[in-house]
């Protein structure tokens, strides 16, 4: 039987906090009973407080990084991200049933990652207001944690956990009983919990073309490259033609696959199976906007944002060389008629606004970039990257306060947004604050180890710091990085390195220099 003590549980949140950055309340303390309820038994230990004390040593950061997705997976809440909720409940699921009653067929939605089952008993709720039954609809639920699952099947939550949940919802879809509420048989009966790793090649329980909706937001985070290529291409299969996928706001597949069309729905972004069995030669970027002309996607990389902005110089100087050229050519005894009056259309999509604001950067004009930044996390306050480069502004004009409030929010997101460590650390260092910059560093690069900015940043940290075995071996490490795959950095910071090579040469000209002391 396991032993899992309170005591242990404050332990082991207070090393989540050291190593990762993650600041588990005793709200979440129920969540950590859970990851170390599925983790203890492959170790073949009973005793959490060894369990953690295992953790401490050295030897123990690989089981560190194999707990902490069981740990913030586990982070959900009901109709979470109320943007694709609302898509999903006005645009996508109406078609997909119009589709199965036409067809004859129960339509079919995966929760793949459904941790403690707030999301597939969201999406059985909707399916019940547009009189689904389990006759027409099937909710697979699955997760790699198979305690989470039992949890999840259980259909009890603490009132506390149906934040977001409306008193319509609540009074119609649970029932009171001590403690909390339990969900309704009726909002049960759709759904089935069983445990599933997406990592594995083969997924017995998903048929080809079999399901009309994947939902798989913020699980793909903790994959590698090459893992979630494979998962895309079976999600690619899994899916009808015409079926939908929502992932993360913070999770892209950019450079990851082709197959997929990205297509702006109710106010946010899905993928989607294209209906031609044909393979698609234009790349996942590409946007289909019914009746309407193209415009590019969300940004999920810093590439994307520098591609439009680029565009966007280059048009804007194409324009520039031929009103210059229609000059010349105007014979010089006529005076050139006057232009109308150019009307400056609003950016409509969050990749031209934050374009927009990383131009203002790059020309210093910091409080119209500010300006810009505030508007555009206020409409999108679930973009990453927009919220992130709000922060990088504020940084930049000093003030640091609200520079750290925009990183906490970011992380409050995505709690394993390497990118705000990063920042926050950047935000330290310009006010000589070097304890936690290092601090920051080191969550940064725990959480990925081959970024080899942060290596370096850490380097310069610990030259300010008078640590000179730390700074030698922090410049050895990025130097290390240079043949590891690039690191696209989500939200701008202007001169920050960008590829492993620069990054590889500044580490040798500082090892250079410490040599020479």
């Amino acid at each position: 039987m396991l032993s899992i003590e309170r005591n242990s549980l404050e332990q082991l949140a207070s090393l989540l906090l050291e190593r990762v950055g993650l600041k588990i309340t005793p709200d979440g303390y129920y969540g950590l009973r859970l990851a170390l309820q599925a983790r203890m038994p492959v170790l073949g230990l009973t005793d959490a407080a060894e369990y953690v004390g295992n953790l401490r040593q050295r030897a123990g950061e690989q089981e560190l990084r194999s707990l902490i997705p069981l740990v913030t997976v586990g982070k959900t809440e009901f109709f979470r991200d109320t943007r694709q909720f609302h898509a999903f409940e006005r645009s996508v699921f109406p078609q997909v049933m119009d589709q199965g009653r036409a067809e004859g067929r129960q339509v079919k939605l995966w929760s793949a990652g459904c941790a403690t089952g707030e999301e597939p008993y969201s999406l059985s709720m909707v399916a019940l207001e547009r009189n689904g039954t389990p006759e027409t609809v099937d909710v697979l639920a699955t997760d790699l944690n198979p305690v989470a699952t039992e949890s999840a099947g259980n259909g009890f939550f603490p009132a506390r956990r149906l934040v977001g949940v409306s008193e319509e919802r609540i009074s119609r879809f649970f029932q009171p009983v001590d403690g909390g509420y339990r969900v309704a048989p009726a909002v049960r009966n759709l759904i089935r919990f069983e445990g599933h790793n997406l990592a594995s090649p083969v997924w017995p329980q998903v048929l080809a073309r079999s399901l009309d909706v994947i939902f798989c937001r913020n699980v793909i985070i903790y994959f590698d490259q090459p893992t979630i290529v494979g998962v895309m291409e079976r999600f690619y299969e899994s899916l009808r033609p015409g079926g939908w996928m929502f992932l993360g706001y913070s999770e892209s597949l950019f450079k990851i696959s082709t197959r997929f069309e990205m297509v702006e729905v109710g106010g946010t972004f899905a993928y989607q199976r294209p209906m031609s069995a044909a393979r698609k030669p234009a790349p996942v970027t590409t946007v289909r906007r019914p009746s309407q002309p193209f415009v590019p996607p969300v940004p999920r990389s810093a590439t994307d944002v520098e591609s439009v902005l680029r565009d966007l110089k280059r048009k804007a100087r194409e324009r520039e060389e031929a009103q210059a050229k229609k000059e010349v050519a105007q014979p010089k005894s006529e005076p050139a008629p006057a232009a109308p009056p150019s009307i400056q259309l609003p950016l409509r999509t969050p990749v031209e606004r934050l374009a927009e604001v990383i131009d203002s950067i790059e020309r210093g004009d910091f409080p119209k970039a500010l300006r810009t930044a505030h508007s555009l996390a206020d409409d999108e306050p679930e973009d990453l990257a927009a919220r992130l480069t709000l922060g990088n502004v504020h940084a930049l004009m000093g003030n640091l306060d609200e520079a750290r409030d925009a990183y906490q929010l970011a992380l409050s997101r995505e709690p394993l947004c390497v990118e705000a460590r990063l920042y926050l650390a950047l935000a330290a260092m310009q006010v000589g604050q070097l304890d936690e910059a290092r601090q920051e560093l080191t969550r940064a690069l725990f959480l990925e180890p081959t970024l080899a900015v942060g290596h370096y940043l850490l380097g310069q940290v610990n030259e300010r710091r008078r640590d000179l075995d730390g700074s030698l071996r922090a410049y050895r490490n990025a130097i290390a990085q240079r043949k590891q795959p690039k690191h696209d950095l989500i939200g701008h910071f202007p001169d920050l390195p960008r590829s492993n090579e620069a990054i590889a040469q500044a580490a040798q000209y500082r090892l250079a220099a410490l040599s020479e002391r």
